[in-house]
């Protein structure tokens, strides 16, 4: 009975181990999302670094010890990524106000989680449709009340 707890145990933290990975959520009904990794600091990685199209209502995740999408390896690692939201001509960009359109990056950790949605303060005046929110693994919202404004 002994062993055969300790063998469940070691397999369930084996599985909770290989679980940690950073997702992107499209939560739009209608928009697909482009996410593209920054520049990797290893250029034989480059081709394979996170660049992914979300249709509406996917996701796309990269488990946090493939050095290709998450190049420090570490669960607490910051990837930054560049998000676009498919609106028009023109894609609507992610991350903190204030920053510059051609640098803008939202920061998530190697087992964070990343969801684009409807901004709920669209009917209240702001000037973002769509907004990120970004959780750490132990459900942190990390973006504050009013999330990363997609513009």
């Amino acid at each position: 009975m002994k062993r055969a707890l300790l063998a469940l145990a070691a397999v369930l933290a084996a599985a909770a181990t290989d679980a940690h990975a950073f997702c992107v959520f499209n939560d739009l009904k209608d928009k697909a999302v482009v996410v593209t990794q920054e520049e990797h600091p290893d250029w034989k990685r480059q081709e394979a670094r996170f660049q992914k199209t979300i249709a509406p209502g996917q996701s796309a995740c990269c488990e946090f010890k493939d050095m290709n999408c998450n190049p420090n390896g570490r669960p607490n690692s910051l990837v930054g990524l560049e998000v676009s939201v498919s609106a028009g001509e023109t894609p609507l960009k992610c991350g903190p106000v204030g920053t510059p359109e051609k640098g803008r990056q939202v920061k998530l950790s190697g087992d964070g989680t990343l969801r684009i949605v409807p901004n709920p303060k669209m009917e209240k005046g702001s000037t973002a449709p769509y907004i990120a929110r970004i959780w750490t693994h132990d459900k942190q919202d990390v973006t504050g009340p009013s999330g990363l404004p997609c513009r």
